[in-house]
C-alpha cells in the first residue's frame, strides 16, 4: 500500500493533521498526540504524521521519574495483551493500541515490534520501515530486528539502505549466512533498478554481468567486515591493556572472537571470565555454550560444502557430518541439563531441556521437564504442545487431548500456534478413532484456512457421503 502525503489525505484526517500541527507549535502536547493519533487511526501509513508523533511523545516522556515509569508499566501491560491478542486477525486495531503504548512510552520495544507486525500484515511497509528504523535506533545490536528492516527496505525498493544494514549485520558476525545473502540480493535488485536492460542484446547477458558484479560486490563488504571485526579486536585488546581486570571488556573481546570465528580464543578468554566470578552467571555460561555449538555448526557447515564439491569423497564425508551433528547433539544436551542441574528454578532451561529431549527420543525426560516448564509463563503453551505430543507418542491419547485443549484455550486469537494445536488435536482423535471429533476441529482451521496442511484433504475425506 502507497505511503500517504500530506496532498493524498482524507479530508477528515487532513483536519486532524492541522490541528495536531498548530497544537505542537504551542506545545500542547497532549492535544497534538491525541490529534495525531486519530489522524493516523484514518490514514494509518502516513509515516509524517507518525513521525511527528513519536516526536511529541518522545518530547511528553522525556523528563519522567522512575515512580512515573513503574505506574506506565503497569498502565501499559494490559494494553499489550490486548494488542497481542488482536494482532492476527485486526491488525489495524493493533496499531491503534501499540500507539497507545507508546504514548505512555515511546520506547516501549515490544509495542514497536507489535505495531511494525501490524503494518507488514496491513500492507503498510514504509510504517513498517519507519517503526523498525525507530526500534533498531534503542537497539542497536538487536540481529533479527536489523534483519527485518532490511527485508523491509528491499520491500519499499529501497536497495542501497538494504545493503547498508546487511553490511552492518555481516560486521557484527561475518558468518552470517542469511545476511551474506541478504547483500546479494539487494545489491542485484540495485543493480536491476539502475538500468542497462534496455540497451542489452540478450538479457541473459545482462544478467550474468549483474549477478557477476553483485557477487563480487558481496565478497568485498564482506572483506570490509572483517577488517571491521579485525580492528575492533584490536581497539578491545587497547583497552583491555589499560583496564586488564575489567570483565565488561574480557567479555567483549571474547563475543567479538566468537564472531570472528576464533572460537578457541573466545572460550579461553570467556571461561577465564566464568572461573574467576565463580560459575555464578548464567547468561556468560550461555554464551560459552553457544560458542561451543557454533564451533560444531560452522565444522558441519564446512564438511558439507566440501561434499559439495568433492563428490567421489562423498560417503566419507557424510559419515564425518554424522558424527559431528551427533556430537553437536550431545553438547546442546549435556548443555542444557548442566543448566538446569546448576539453576534448577529457571524454568526457561527446563523448557530448552524437555524439548531437546523430544527431538533425541528420551520422551519421559522430556514430559518431566515440560510438565515444569508450564510454569514458564512465556512458554507455557509451547510447553503444552510439545506435552501432548509426548503423550501421543506413548499412546497415552487422553492425556494428548488435555494438554492441546489446555493450549488451545489460552489462545483467543487464530494464529499459527492456534492452527497447529487445532491440528494436533484433530490428529489425536483420528488416532483414537473419534473421527467426528477430528473433523470439528479440522473444521475450525478451514474456517480460516482452508489451504492449512492438509485439512482440505482430512474434511473432504471424512465427510459422510452424499446418497446415489
Amino acid at each position: 500500500m502507497a505511503e500517504k502525503t500530506s496532498d493524498s489525505l482524507d479530508q477528515k484526517a487532513r483536519d486532524f493533521y492541522n490541528k495536531a500541527l498548530a497544537a505542537l507549535e504551542r506545545n500542547n502536547l497532549d492535544y497534538a498526540i491525541e490529534m495525531f493519533q486519530q489522524c493516523l487511526a484514518i490514514e494509518p501509513n502516513f509515516t509524517k504524521a507518525r513521525q511527528y508523533l513519536r516526536a511529541a511523545q518522545m518530547k511528553k516522556t522525556e523528563s519522567v521519574g522512575g515512580f512515573k515509569r513503574a505506574l506506565t508499566a503497569a498502565k501499559t501491560s494490559p494494553l499489550l495483551t490486548k494488542a497481542k491478542m488482536v494482532l492476527g486477525k485486526n491488525p489495524a486495531e493493533a496499531m491503534i493500541i501499540a500507539e497507545q503504548i507508546l504514548t505512555e512510552d515511546p520506547k516501549h520495544g515490544q509495542a514497536l515490534t507489535i505495531l511494525a507486525e501490524a503494518a507488514e500484515a496491513a500492507g503498510h511497509h514504509e510504517t513498517v520501515v519507519q517503526t523498525l528504523e525507530h526500534y533498531t535506533k534503542l537497539n542497536p545490536r538487536d540481529n533479527k530486528a536489523l534483519h527485518r528492516l532490511a527485508r523491509a527496505y528491499l520491500t519499499v525498493g529501497r536497495n542501497d539502505a538494504a545493503q547498508e544494514k546487511y553490511s552492518l549485520l555481516l560486521q557484527m558476525n561475518p558468518n552470517d549466512f542469511a545476511a551474506q545473502k541478504g547483500l546479494k540480493d539487494a545489491t542485484a535488485h540495485g543493480a536491476m533498478a539502475t538500468g542497462g536492460w534496455d540497451e542489452a542484446g540478450s538479457y541473459r547477458d545482462v544478467l550474468k554481468d549483474k549477478e557477476e558484479s553483485a557477487t563480487l560486490e558481496q565478497e568485498s563488504r564482506v572483506m570490509r567486515a572483517e577488517d571491521v571485526l579485525e580492528n575492533l579486536i584490536k581497539e578491545t585488546l587497547a583497552k583491555l591493556g589499560k583496564e586488564p581486570d575489567s570483565p565488561v571488556i574480557q567479555r567483549e573481546l571474547g563475543k567479538l572472537y566468537g564472531q570472528k570465528g576464533d572460537y578457541d580464543k573466545a572460550l579461553q578468554t570467556l571461561e577465564k571470565i566464568f572461573s574467576s566470578e565463580g560459575g555464578a552467571d548464567p547468561s556468560l555460561e550461555r554464551e560459552i555454550a553457544e560458542v561451543k555449538a557454533n564451533r560444531l555448526e560452522d565444522a558441519i557447515a564446512k564438511k558439507k560444502k566440501q561434499r559439495e564439491s568433492n563428490p567421489a569423497n562423498a560417503a566419507a564425508l557424510e559419515n564425518e557430518i554424522a558424527a559431528l551433528e551427533k556430537e553437536h547433539s550431545q553438547l546442546l544436551l549435556t548443555d542444557a541439563a548442566r543448566l538446569v542441574e546448576r539453576y534448577p528454578n529457571d524454568l526457561m532451561y527446563r523448557y530448552e531441556l524437555g524439548v531437546l529431549y523430544m527431538k533425541t527420543g528420551n520422551i519421559q525426560g522430556a514430559i518431566e521437564q515440560l510438565q515444569k516448564a508450564v510454569g514458564q509463563p512465556q512458554r507455557r503453551v509451547a510447553s503444552l504442545n510439545y506435552l501432548g505430543q509426548c503423550f501421543q507418542q506413548m499412546g497415552l491419547n487422553d492425556l494428548a487431548v488435555d494438554q492441546y485443549r489446555k493450549a488451545i484455550d489460552e489462545l483467543p486469537s487464530m494464529d499459527g500456534q492456534k492452527k497447529e494445536l487445532l491440528y494436533n488435536l484433530g490428529n489425536t482423535y483420528e488416532t483414537m478413532g473419534e473421527n467426528d471429533k477430528a473433523v470439528t476441529e479440522y473444521k475450525k482451521i478451514a474456517a480460516v484456512d482452508f489451504g492449512y496442511r492438509d485439512v482440505r484433504e482430512k474434511i473432504t475425506r471424512k465427510a459422510p457421503q452424499k446418497p446415489s
